[in-house]
């Protein structure tokens, strides 16, 4: 009899635990306790329609380094930007990245680029944007989109891949894009690693090729890093400046008299000891000018020109084409990153 007892309260017990298992375990929304799984929040695909500007800094101390170990990112930045590619006409929609409650917007900023520091903007740098939360603490913020774009409310609530508005360059930007941030109780997490910024001196690459909180479309555009993206590259006959080749570009013809010929690029993540090997043809294929430039420490972005004087004679009109090509050692291997861009002379 007592044996007997003591299976039937084994079992009750054992029904016990398992409801209680199932229903507040089982049962319990993954976002309560656990990082929110991350839809890519914008409708691109990176290489095609957007790419990576800057990666959240891993490293907390004054230096910086990408989930990749690489310099794709700068110092303090807290979150992913990612912009639209030259050739997109239109503006790229911003995207919830996971099921929440709307817990704040701003609207109507003006959204060109910031073409140099704007006291006026520095109150809200994030521009026009949008903040979600997900539960326990997860939020993501939305940022810089464009004025009158906004199409949420505080209080709204809205699944992965609900339209939250469209990109733009409104607050603290130079270049249209999306900073998109994701925190846990306040703290910025990179969302390749699921991990806080730390001062630890190992760094492993490898760390960062698994696809992290993303899933679908995000853990494919994840898989997309680049060392070193080419933002601008173009000719010129007169001496570049940074501002000019990065916001404006120089015009794409000129007259076969000009004194000099200067191929320029613009870089975003340059590390220390790629190598920038330029190259100009002139009409008939012929080499105008070669040049190579060993960059010596790490950049966050980079400048560089290279050019020739004309020597009496004027130009042979015709097209002209520069090609760039950036290469070194990455965080996973050697790279070679090449563009290239023509000039009219007539």
């Amino acid at each position: 009899m007592i044996h007997r007892n003591s299976l039937l309260i084994g079992l009750i017990l054992g029904s016990i635990v398992a409801a209680i298992l199932y229903f507040f375990v089982l049962e319990r929304p993954a976002d309560a306790a656990e990082a929110p799984r991350l839809s890519f929040p914008v409708d691109c695909v990176i290489g095609q329609d957007c790419w990576y500007m800057a990666f959240v800094d891993m490293d907390s101390r004054s230096t910086y380094r990408d989930h990749m170990c690489g310099v794709r990112t700068y110092d303090a930045h807290k979150g992913t930007d990612i912009a639209p590619d030259l050739s997109v006409v239109n503006t790229l929609t911003v995207l919830a990245a996971a099921a929440g409650r709307v817990i704040g917007t701003r609207d109507g900023l003006d959204d060109s680029p910031m073409e140099t520091e704007d006291s006026g903007r520095d109150a809200a740098r994030c521009g026009n944007g949008v903040r979600v939360d997900h539960g326990d603490g997860w939020t993501t913020q939305y940022c810089h989109m464009a004025q009158g774009s906004v199409t949420v409310s505080t209080g709204d609530m809205v699944e992965a891949g609900h339209k939250l508005g469209q990109i733009g360059s409104s607050g603290w930007s130079e270049l249209p894009h999306l900073h998109f941030q994701l925190e846990k109780d306040g703290a910025p997490v990179d969302p390749f690693l699921g991990t806080v910024a730390t001062t630890n001196d190992q760094c492993l690459a490898s760390r960062g090729l698994a696809a992290g909180l993303w899933h679908g479309a995000g853990a494919r555009n994840a898989e997309s890093y680049q060392p070193v993206h080419i933002r601008k590259i173009g000719l010129t006959t007169a001496t570049p400046t940074r501002e000019i080749a990065k916001f404006g570009g120089y015009p794409k013809t000129a007259n076969p008299d000009a004194g000099v010929l200067v191929a320029y690029v613009v870089l975003f993540g340059a590390p220390a000891g790629a190598k920038i090997e330029t190259l100009v043809e002139g009409p008939a294929g012929q080499t105008i000018f070669a040049n190579e430039k060993i960059i010596e420490r790490d950049f966050a972005e980079y400048f560089s020109f290279a050019g020739r004087k004309r020597n009496g004679q004027e130009w042979p009109t015709g097209v002209y084409t520069t090609r760039v090509e950036v290469s070194g050692n990455g965080p996973v291997g050697p790279f070679a990153i090449r563009a290239e861009a023509d000039l009219i002379i007539q």
